[in-house]
């Protein structure tokens, strides 16, 4: 009897752990899924792990200011309690974005937004402190009253400070601006399909207008001008964006050549990028004189996945190749960063033996935010070039490499700066950027008669005095 009471027990417990089993299996396949586009707690908390431990190992920004550090992981606790069960896909983009703005970096970038969200359905342009509302076409949606100064009711100037919150300080805020939905999320404010606009004028006549959001951008660009565009008296206009493309494409080659013989040279750089030096190898014949120091120098942030030429691509080389100045060795020496490599060094790009005569061409720079990498360092030479005057507003010093990683649960890319930029007397250059000699805001399409007049007055006073515009 005993023995049959033994495997009656062993029998019952059996079945119990089999309807346990069971009961929790059904658990998982009733449990009702979560929507596409949504983060668990758990996905969330793996993705600001990996975020906050890619941004300590590899931002070169953080060894500057080890503050924003701690800041950060700050926040990403108290993002962590705040979104206890789940998070949608977009919401989570922002918080991320939140999150970078805090360690100033102004080349960090986050992956657009996953999934459709909501936008302005106008375009804006910032006018000193004001905002004007425009059309496709770029002209105000509402003549007689053109700025804006409420969306839903709210003040622009909350808008504004939500927008701020996710970016890093210098970085204009525009673009941001357009993200409807997302600084609605913000604002704690209802998310519908219509938008309401309130627009005055100089003398307060006010005006309320109720549009359908869109959902993507409906505002074309503007009217795209072409890379080489003749202006008129001797004056030749050249846009470049992707200065790679000046590298490896002929025709346009043969077309900056040829502008290049006006008697003034008017290059847009607003939106210029890329890491090659060949714009810069073809101005400064003529314009900069002849050296045998460095020209700039840069220094990488030290982590197990960056290789010892890291800088390589950015033109630049190692120290040693070089018999600095004393004060110039005294200036590096002084800025000990153990958490950043050695320092490296941009080659002089004009040596004593290729010099050659002194241009007679006036050369204008157009530059701003979009001016970045290479555009920057050009626009930083540029400052001491003879005949030449850099107009727009200052660039970001967005100058170094970037470390891309993915955050595993939400597959969101990130991009943070992971080296640093110098100047030829070894002062830092990233995240101060250049200021132009005329800082003058500039709308995309340049009203270019009242610009062209403007500039043949500043020339004329500088040749009647013998200076140079440097």
């Amino acid at each position: 009897m005993a023995m049959r009471s033994g495997f009656r027990e062993i029998f019952y417990l059996f079945l119990l752990a089999l309807l346990i089993s069971s009961l929790q299996l059904l658990r998982f396949v009733l449990q009702r899924p979560l929507a596409q586009g949504v983060l668990t707690h758990e996905q969330l908390v793996l993705d600001l792990k990996t975020l906050q431990q890619q941004v300590a190992d590899y931002s070169a920004f953080i060894v500057l200011h080890p503050e924003n550090l701690k800041r950060l992981q700050q926040r990403v606790g108290q993002v962590t309690v705040r979104y206890p069960q789940n998070i949608d896909l977009n919401r989570f983009n922002t918080e991320v974005r939140k999150l970078l703005s805090l360690i100033n970096d102004p080349g960090a970038s986050v992956s657009a937004l996953p999934m459709a969200s909501g936008i302005l359905p106008i375009k804006l342009q910032q006018m000193q402190q004001r905002w004007l509302a425009l059309d496709n076409n770029n002209q105000p949606i509402d003549s007689k009253r053109p700025f804006l100064t409420h969306i839903d009711g709210v003040p622009i100037q909350r808008w504004e400070t939500a927008a701020k919150r996710m970016l890093a300080a210098k970085l204009p805020i525009t673009t941001q601006l357009q993200q409807l939905d997302v600084l609605r999320r913000e604002l704690g404010l209802q998310v519908k399909p219509t938008v309401t606009l309130t627009l005055t004028s100089d003398d307060s006549n006010i005006t309320h207008l109720q549009l359908p959001v869109s959902d993507k951008a409906t505002s074309k660009r503007s009217p795209a001008i072409s890379q080489w565009q003749w202006l008129g008296d001797n004056t030749e206009l050249f846009r470049f964006g992707d200065l790679e493309r000046l590298e490896n494409d002929r025709q346009l080659q043969r077309d900056f050549q040829k502008a290049l013989q006006a008697g003034t040279l008017i290059l847009d750089l607003r939106q210029t990028t890329g890491f090659s030096p060949i714009l810069l190898q073809q101005l400064v014949q003529g314009r900069q004189y002849p050296a045998t120091q460095p020209i700039g120098y840069g220094r990488y942030r030290r982590a197990s996945q960056l290789r010892s030429d890291f800088l390589a691509p950015l033109g630049l080389v190692p120290l040693q190749y070089f018999q600095l100045f004393p004060a110039i060795s005294v200036t590096l020496a002084k800025q000990q960063q153990p958490e950043l490599s050695q320092w490296f060094a941009k080659t002089p790009v004009v040596s004593p033996a290729s010099v050659v005569p002194a241009t007679s061409q006036q050369l204008v720079l157009l530059i701003g935010p979009g001016c970045r990498y290479e555009c920057e360092w050009l626009a930083y030479y540029a400052k001491d070039w003879r005949k030449t005057l850099l107009i727009g507003d200052a660039t970001l010093g967005d100058m170094g490499r970037k470390h891309e990683f993915r955050l595993p649960s939400s597959d969101i890319s990130v991009s943070i700066t992971a080296s640093l930029a110098y100047d030829q007397y070894g002062n830092q250059l990233s995240g101060k950027g250049i200021t132009p000699d005329l800082q003058l805001p500039l709308p995309p399409n340049v009203k270019w008669p009242q610009l062209l007049k403007a500039l043949r007055q500043y020339f004329g006073k500088i040749n009647a005095s013998g200076e140079s515009p440097e």
